[in-house]
Order: C-alpha cells, then sequence, then structure tokens
C-alpha cells in the first residue's frame, strides 16, 4: 500500500492510507524483535539436544556456532530496526509528495462517493464534528469529570494529556495553514488549489470579505485535532482494542473531511502526522502533570482553553 500511496493512490485506498502509518510505525520493531528471537530459541534447543546426547555437555553452556551468530546479530541490530527520525522524515515526505500529485484525483474520488450517497451525505458532516475543537473539549471534559466521579488516574492522565495535544496541534497547524496559504476544494481555482504564500490571510478576498477557505486548507486542522485525541487515548490505555478503535475514528474523521470538500488528501494526511507526534512531543516535555491547571470557555461558536503547567 506504500507502493500505491507514493505513486498515486487510487479512490480504493484513500480510506486506509493515514491509519497504515501510524500503524507501521508503532508495530514493525516489535513484530521484527519477537520473530528472531524465537528463531534463535528453536537454533540454540536443538543445538543443545544434539550435543547434549553426544558428547554429555552440560546444556546451559553449550550452543551452536549458528546460535552465536544469530544472537549476535540479534543484541547488535534488533534496537537499529527502530524506524529512524530520518527514515520516518523522509518516508512522510515521500507520501506527502505522492498525495499532493494525486490530490484532485483522490478528491474527486471520494467527494463523488459522498455525492451519490445519501447515507454518506448524512453520516460524514457527524464524522466530520468529530475534528472539532469543541469535541475534543467536551471528550476530555469527560474523562476529568470521570476522575473526579470515580479517583480514576489513567482517566486524568489522559485528560490533562489531551488538552496539552489539543493546544500543541492547534498551534502547529494555524502556523503552518498562515504559512503555506493553500486553497480549499470547496474554493479551489485550480487542480489541488492555489498555494499563495504567508500573508494569504490578507491577500485574499470572497464577495468583500475574508474567506479561510482561500488559503487554509494544509494541513487539516480537524484531522490533527482528531489525531493528537486518538494518540492520546491510545497510549493512555494499553488494550489493543483501544488503539484500533481510536486510529479507526481518527481515520474515519481524515477521510470525512475529504468528503465534506474542506481539504485535500495531502492536507489530512500531514495533519494526521502532526496530531500523531504533537502527542508524542508532549509526552515528553519535562513539567508535573499533578499541578497542571485547565481554564475552557465556550461563547457561541468561539471555544478557547488557557492551560498553566509547572516545570
Amino acid at each position: 500500500m506504500i507502493r500505491h500511496a507514493v505513486s498515486g493512490i487510487g479512490g480504493d485506498d484513500a480510506e486506509m492510507t493515514l491509519l497504515l502509518l501510524c500503524w507501521f510505525s508503532m508495530t514493525t520493531h516489535q513484530q521484527v524483535s519477537v520473530k528472531v528471537k524465537r528463531a534463535v530459541k528453536t537454533d540454540t534447543t536443538k543445538a543443545l539436544a544434539y550435543t547434549g546426547s553426544k558428547n554429555n555437555f552440560n546444556e546451559t553452556t553449550v550452543t551452536s556456532p549458528v546460535s552465536q551468530k544469530v544472537q549476535s546479530v540479534v543484541f547488535a541490530t534488533v534496537p537499529k530496526r527502530e524506524l529512524s527520525p530520518a527514515i520516518m522524515v523522509g518516508g512522510g515526505l515521500a507520501i506527502t509528495y505522492g498525495l499532493f500529485k494525486s490530490d484532485d484525483e483522490m478528491y474527486e474520488s471520494l467527494h463523488g462517493v459522498r455525492m451519490r450517497s445519501s447515507v454518506l451525505s448524512t453520516v460524514s458532516p457527524i464524522v466530520s464534528f468529530m475534528g472539532d475543537g469543541k469535541f475534543s473539549i467536551g471528550l476530555f471534559g469527560g474523562f476529568y469529570l470521570y476522575h473526579f466521579v470515580t479517583g480514576d488516574e489513567s482517566s486524568l492522565r489522559a485528560a490533562n494529556l489531551g488538552m496539552e495535544t489539543f493546544l500543541f496541534s492547534g498551534i502547529a497547524t494555524q502556523i503552518l495553514k498562515n504559512m503555506f496559504g493553500r486553497e480549499r476544494p470547496s474554493k479551489a481555482t485550480k487542480e489541488g488549489g492555489r498555494w499563495s504564500g504567508p500573508f494569504s490571510y490578507f491577500n485574499h478576498r470572497d464577495n468583500g470579505s475574508r474567506s479561510i477557505a482561500s488559503y487554509d486548507a494544509f494541513p487539516s486542522g480537524h484531522t490533527a485535532t482528531i489525531f493528537a485525541a486518538a494518540t492520546t487515548i491510545a497510549d493512555s490505555y494499553p488494550e489493543k482494542w483501544v488503539s484500533y478503535a481510536a486510529y479507526s475514528t481518527a481515520t474515519l474523521v481524515g477521510v470525512s473531511r475529504v468528503m465534506e470538500s474542506a481539504h485535500w488528501p495531502s492536507d489530512v494526511f500531514v495533519g494526521a502526522i502532526i496530531g500523531y507526534f504533537s502527542t508524542k512531543i508532549v509526552e515528553n516535555l519535562p513539567f508535573n502533570r499533578k499541578n497542571t491547571s485547565l481554564q475552557i470557555s465556550v461563547v457561541n461558536n468561539s471555544y478557547g482553553a488557557r492551560l498553566s503547567f509547572q516545570f
């Protein structure tokens, strides 16, 4: 699937592109490590059985040359199987470039599916709303409430981390939106949308008023928000089904943003990366979350949050 993503993803593959990158980076090292270690264990067992029966050696001290060689390879190379930052960045850039080349085609395909389906026309806007900031505030507010009622520490950690990553990913996406100035599909004046660069807010007007759709497509803020939330929940609760459910939901939100003519597929892909790594970065910030305080305000269609913490 990565090959298809780089060379130009077709409409049938679009739903899985975002989920693939996240799952691939989290599972590759574990799978390789387990398989190689099992091979070492099997080879060592056979060698001990043979030498023990023929030479009566102590099986705790005997291993075959093959086992020793494989073991040295395991301990020397398994840690290097983890995807390095350079590989992850390079892979992300390659996939993004491939998506840039096929953005218009993929958008037309996904948007066309929505327009032909009455079910998707009803469900897609609802799914899309899950990437809105108000949804994240309500979601992690629920975690705070659950902690207050039950005293559960996992929910408190998820709530604090969730609000921190919500703010972090939001700031990152707004900076990039205003830096690149890409048109959304709903306002596109050319295939793939026009890129106007910095200060697009002041240059673009729609019927005499400034229109955000004319400059804030790249990257997708909704997708960044929901992937930050999904990563927070997946990291806070180790059960596998939680991870699958969280990332699957986030992927559906990203797909819905394309269906709703709000973003191009590349906007969604980069937004997912920002959301995922926003959580990973915030998790490693050196401050004490037990001394964190949060104030949330929602007025009409505007919302805000102020987070304070102690280093």
